[in-house]
């Protein structure tokens, strides 16, 4: 439900019962939106999730994201960001997460034909695995 122009503020509530068990789950949400930015948040039984992104410019995107489940002990962070190039007719793409992941994609078109070429690579180092592949778009 928008409270603002920019806030919106929601809440679910999710009931179960079978044989035995029944229980209820509660979750809060909230998103703020501003020109260049937003953020959101959602809280409940599952533990709590936050993300934001910004566009800085024209060419320039980034994103973070924290998820944290306190029964679980668990929690994860990921960063992204776009870099676009428009004078080379080409988009970058990177990611760093917290199970130790980097990796990016470069889409390049290639005009004046209707064909984008995109050129990825993953690197894991805590499992020491490193993926890397191509891709041929036709539009």
């Amino acid at each position: 439900q928008s409270v603002t122009a920019r806030l919106v503020l929601g809440a679910e509530l999710v009931y179960h019962r079978r044989p035995g068990e029944e229980g209820a789950i509660l979750t809060l949400a909230g998103k703020y939106s501003a020109p260049n930015w937003e953020a959101t948040l959602n809280v409940g039984y599952g533990g709590a999730h936050a993300s934001y992104y910004h566009r800085a410019n024209e060419q320039v995107q980034v994103g973070v994201e924290l998820e944290a489940n306190p029964r679980l002990q668990e929690s994860s962070f990921a960063f992204g960001y776009q870099l676009n190039l428009p004078r080379a007719n080409a988009v970058f793409r990177g990611l760093l997460d917290s199970s130790w992941s980097v990796g990016g994609v470069l889409e390049k078109r290639l005009p004046p034909l209707p064909v984008t070429l995109a050129l990825g690579a993953f690197l894991n180092h805590r499992r020491d695995r490193f993926h890397c592949g191509f891709g041929v778009t036709v539009a």
